[in-house]
C-alpha cells in the first residue's frame, strides 16, 4: 500500500517533515529549529503559494492508504515519492486460505527521489596551453578515492549520518555515478570489498569499457552480512586508452619479515608491530594512443608509452607513525627493486598521513630530516632499519598544480584534514589540472562525511597528466630549487575551468527512487520480527 504524502524538509530534503507553516511560508520543516529558521529567514522565492482555500490544507494531508500491488515483491515508482510504503504480511493456512492470526506489516520511510545529476567540479588548471585540441589528445585523467567499505559504516562510527544513508544499497549508486561522471582513464580505489568489486564495481565499470584488478589486504576475512569478505585496493583503467602489461603486489608484512629477520634479537617485536596487513597494488600499463618521441622515454612492447600505477592504503592507526613511515619506505624500495623507477610513476592512495608527516616528507623529498618529530617515536626500533632514502623524484598533483595540497580529503566529526594524494614522477610526467576540493563550509552542510549526498568519508581526487616531451632534468638539476615545470607542472599561474564531476545520486533507469530501511510492527501478535 502507498501511504499519505509526507513532504521533505525545505532545509534537509533527506528528512521527512514534522511541521508545516500554514500562515506565512507554507513550507515544510523537519524540526522546531528549521521551522523558526524558515519563519525568520527563508527567502521569499522559496515560499509556497498560499492555498486559495486555507481549509483545504487538511484535505491535502488526508491519511489514507492506497493498495498498489498484491505481489510478493514491489518496485517503487515515481508515484511513490514522498510517501511511505506498507507491506502487509498474511500467513496462509494449509488449505490456502488467509490465517486470522499472525498478520504483520512492514512500513518503510518515505520514498525519496534520487539526487539529481552529477555536480560540476571546477578544475584548477596549471596554465592554459593544454586547453588546445592538440594537448587534449595527449592528456589522460586519473581519479583516486577511498570509497569507505561497508564493513566500517557503523552507526557508532558515523552517528551524525542517517542510517539509510550509510547503507551500501544507497551508497553504491552514488559512488558509481561519481566514478562514471568523471570519465577518468585510470581509477584507483581503496577500501573496496571483495564482494563489492565482483558484484558491483567490475560489472558496472565494464559498461564504460574499464578493466579492473583487485588486491585484498593480507588480513583474515570478516563475516559481514551473511558472508566472509575482505577489503583492499582496486585499480581500473580504460581499455580504449591502456592495456595491462604486468602486475606487482607489494605485501608490506612479507617484505618486513624478509628485512627484519637479519636481526633476530628484536625481529619478533618489530614484526608484531609492523604487521598490519596493508599492501600496494602496482600495474604497468601501455598507452594505446601515444608513442614516445625520445629514446629516454619508457616504451612498451607495442611502441606505446609505459606507465606504472601504484595503488596503496597505508596503516591508519594514528599511534603507529613509525609503521606508516616504515610502510612508505617499503613502498619506495619495492618500486625501485622491481625495476619500476625508470617508468613514469603514479603513486596514488590513502596514506593516512598529513602534509607535515614523515610519510609525506619521505615520499616527496626522498629522505626525512633528522629532527622530524614523528621519527622520534620508535617504540621497538623499527626505524633503525630505515638506513637509506629513495630517488623516485615524486611530487603530488595538487601541490604541483596549485601550490598546496587539498584542504581536506577526509572530513569526519573526529578528523578533518588531508590524507590522500596522487604522487607522480615529476621528471617524466606533467600535471595539467586538478579538481577543486570543496571547502569546509560546503562539506559541513551535513555535519560531516559521509552524508546522504556524499557516500564516503573521503573526497575523491582527480588530476589530468601528460607524458613530458622535454628532456628530464639531471640529478644535479633536481637538487636545485624546482621551477613550475621541473616540479611536474606545465606553464605558470593557476587558471580555473570547469569539468563535469560528481556527487549526485544513484543513476540508471532502474534506480529512480530509494526506500529507507523498513521498520517492522506487530499489531496482531505472533512471532517477533526484527529489522
Amino acid at each position: 500500500s502507498r501511504g499519505p504524502l509526507v513532504k521533505p524538509c525545505i532545509f534537509h530534503p533527506q528528512n521527512a517533515s514534522q511541521f508545516r507553516d500554514v500562515t506565512k511560508t507554507f513550507q515544510f520543516y523537519c524540526s522546531r529549529e528549521c521551522f523558526l529558521r524558515g519563519w525568520h529567514s527563508l527567502p521569499k522565492e522559496h515560499w509556497n503559494l498560499e492555498p486559495e482555500n486555507p481549509e483545504g490544507l487538511q484535505d491535502e494531508e488526508k491519511h489514507e492508504w492506497v493498495k498498489v500491488a498484491e505481489t510478493r515483491t514491489y518496485c517503487p515508482t515515481l508515484k511513490d515519492i514522498d510517501r511511505p510504503l506498507r507491506l502487509d504480511i498474511v500467513p496462509l493456512m494449509e488449505d490456502g486460505s488467509d490465517a486470522k492470526v499472525g498478520r504483520m506489516f512492514i512500513c518503510t520511510g518515505t520514498v525519496m527521489p534520487t539526487p539529481n545529476g552529477a555536480r560540476t567540479r571546477r578544475m584548477i588548471s596549471n596554465g592554459g596551453a593544454h586547453l588546445s585540441a592538440e594537448w587534449l589528445a595527449k592528456q589522460f585523467k586519473v581519479m583516486d578515492w577511498n570509497v569507505l567499505a561497508d564493513l566500517y559504516t557503523t552507526e557508532s562510527q558515523y552517528p551524525y549520518c542517517e542510517k539509510w544513508a550509510l547503507s551500501w544499497s544507497w551508497r553504491k549508486h552514488l559512488i558509481i555515478k561519481e566514478l562514471k561522471s568523471m570519465a577518468a582513464d585510470i581509477i584507483t580505489l581503496q577500501e573496496v570489498q571483495k564482494d563489492a568489486f565482483e558484484d558491483w564495481f567490475r560489472p558496472e565499470l565494464a559498461e564504460m569499457r574499464y578493466e579492473g584488478v583487485f588486491q585484498p589486504k593480507k588480513r583474515e576475512p570478516i563475516f559481514h552480512r551473511g558472508r566472509y569478505t575482505s577489503e583492499g585496493c582496486a585499480t581500473f583503467y580504460k581499455t580504449t586508452r591502456f592495456r595491462k602489461l604486468e602486475k606487482f603486489v607489494f605485501d608490506y608484512d612479507k617484505i618486513s619479515l624478509d628485512l627484519l629477520s637479519v636481526r633476530p634479537q628484536d625481529a619478533e617485536q618489530c614484526l608484531k608491530r609492523a604487521s598490519k596487513g596493508n599492501v600496494a597494488l602496482a600495474l604497468v600499463l601501455e598507452d594505446l594512443t601515444l608513442q614516445p618521441l625520445h629514446g629516454w622515454q619508457a616504451v612498451g612492447p607495442s611502441g606505446g608509452h609505459k606507465l606504472c600505477v601504484v595503488n596503496t592504503h597505508i596503516c591508519a592507526d594514528p599511534r603507529s607513525t613509525d609503521v606508516k613511515t616504515w610502510q612508505a619506505h617499503l613502498l619506495a624500495t619495492s618500486i625501485e627493486q622491481n625495476g619500476l623507477a625508470n617508468t613514469p610513476l603514479l603513486v596514488c592512495g590513502d596514506f593516512n598521513s598529513t602534509p607535515d608527516s614523515a610519510v609525506y616528507e619521505y615520499l616527496r623529498q626522498g629522505v626525512i630530516r633528522g629532527d622530524h618529530p614523528e621519527i622520534q617515536q620508535d617504540p621497538c626500533g623499527l626505524l633503525e632499519y630505515l638506513k637509506s632514502g629513495h630517488s623516485l623524484r615524486l611530487n603530488t598533483a595538487y601541490e604541483a598544480c596549485s601550490g598546496e595540497e587539498a584542504e581536506h580529503t577526509n572530513y569526519t566529526e573526529e578528523f578533518k584534514g588531508t590524507l590522500d594524494y596522487i604522487f607522480f614522477s615529476s621528471d617524466s610526467l606533467a600535471v595539467l589540472a586538478v579538481s577543486q576540493v570543496d571547502d569546509a563550509a560546503t562539506l559541513s552542510k551535513d555535519v560531516a562525511l559521509p552524508s546522504c549526498s556524499r557516500p564516503s568519508d573521503h573526497v575523491s581526487l582527480v588530476s589530468t597528466f601528460m607524458f613530458r616531451e622535454d628532456c628530464p632534468p639531471s640529478a644535479g638539476q633536481m637538487s636545485a630549487p624546482l621551477s613550475p615545470y621541473g616540479r611536474g607542472g606545465y606553464g605558470g599561474g593557476a587558471q580555473l575551468s570547469t569539468s563535469p564531476g560528481a556527487n549526485g545520486g544513484p543513476g540508471g533507469a532502474d534506480s529512480q527512487v530509494f526506500v529507507p530501511g523498513a521498520h517492522i510492527y506487530e499489531p496482531y501478535g505472533g512471532n517477533h520480527w526484527y529489522s
